[in-house]
């Protein structure tokens, strides 16, 4: 299995996709039969992998636990951003179809997909298992990496890799957005939240609004302004996007607390023990 510090396999995957940053038309005026085309294209890992970014092997689209984690890391896009992250990139033993798919029909705009259809690299990794028990076949385990440069900088495995381990069986624990996150905090490293010059609206086809009836305001306009407001909020928050349930919470402050008092008070017994008193 690939560790920390290790060197990223290099494969090649092709992808059936429209080109990336060519979007459907949007606004008022979009018509349908001015969608991008998508054909078949062909994307190395290792220049995917050049910036610093989270992959997450997932065994499946569509599934409960990778639907969950996929919006869980589309709708908190921007804090992890915030942590020196351009993308985050979700990787399945599925064909394109099947994983650009499942990414529209959830509306996810923010995150990205791979087609690790073939599971070359899932295999090369070490997180190719065999899910058969769960009708499944080959599949990759459950993981997330942080990457830059094509090396593994953090490794999240979910415990218990195997075969056939069960069909109730999916732990979704280490790779959760929550524990990802916490590492990324505890790096220090932060840039500015992305602003309206990165755009992450990916259309497939045409999402066409109703005209308004007196001087619309242009529809790239109200993107603009809600990528600001969204940012400034950002900004204005970080102190609520960066609060660590774990270690921030009320409930957690006093029981740290209670144990500090436990402690103490085995410490003064110990000592008057020693001192015969």
């Amino acid at each position: 299995m690939i560790k920390e510090g290790d060197t990223l396999p290099v494969v090649t995957w092709n992808m059936y996709r429209k080109e990336k940053g060519v979007n459907g038309p949007i606004g008022y005026e979009a018509s349908w039969d001015k969608a991008p085309p998508q054909f078949w294209q062909e994307f190395k890992s290792d220049e995917m992998f050049k910036d610093r970014c989270i992959v997450i092997g997932i065994p499946g689209a569509w599934t409960k636990n990778c639907t969950h984690q996929m919006q869980m890391f589309d709708g908190q896009f921007d804090p992890v951003y915030t942590k020196c992250i351009e993308n985050v990139f979700f990787l399945s033993v599925n064909d394109s179809f099947c994983m650009q798919s499942w990414v529209w029909a959830h509306f996810a705009i923010k995150i990205d997909w791979i087609a690790d259809g073939n599971g070359e690299f899932t295999e090369k990794i070490g997180m190719l298992v065999d899910k058969s028990d769960c009708g499944y076949g080959k599949r990759s385990w459950r993981y997330a990496m942080i990457i830059e440069d094509n090396i593994v900088e953090k490794l999240f495995v979910e415990k218990g890799i195997g075969d056939n381990v069960g069909v109730k069986i999916d732990p979704y624990k280490e790779s959760h957005y929550n524990n990802v996150y916490k590492y990324l905090i505890s790096t220090g490293r932060k840039q500015d939240p992305p602003d309206e010059t990165r755009w992450y609206w990916d259309v497939p086809t045409a999402e066409r609004l109703p005209q308004p009836e007196d001087n619309p305001v242009p529809f790239t306009d109200l993107l603009k302004a809600g990528a600001k407001e969204e940012a400034l909020y950002n900004r204005e928050n970080a102190e609520y996007i960066n609060f660590d349930p774990s270690k921030d919470s009320i409930a957690h402050k006093e029981q740290e607390e209670k144990e500090k008092e436990e402690r103490d008070r085995r410490d003064k017994d110990m000592e008057d023990g020693m001192l015969g008193s």
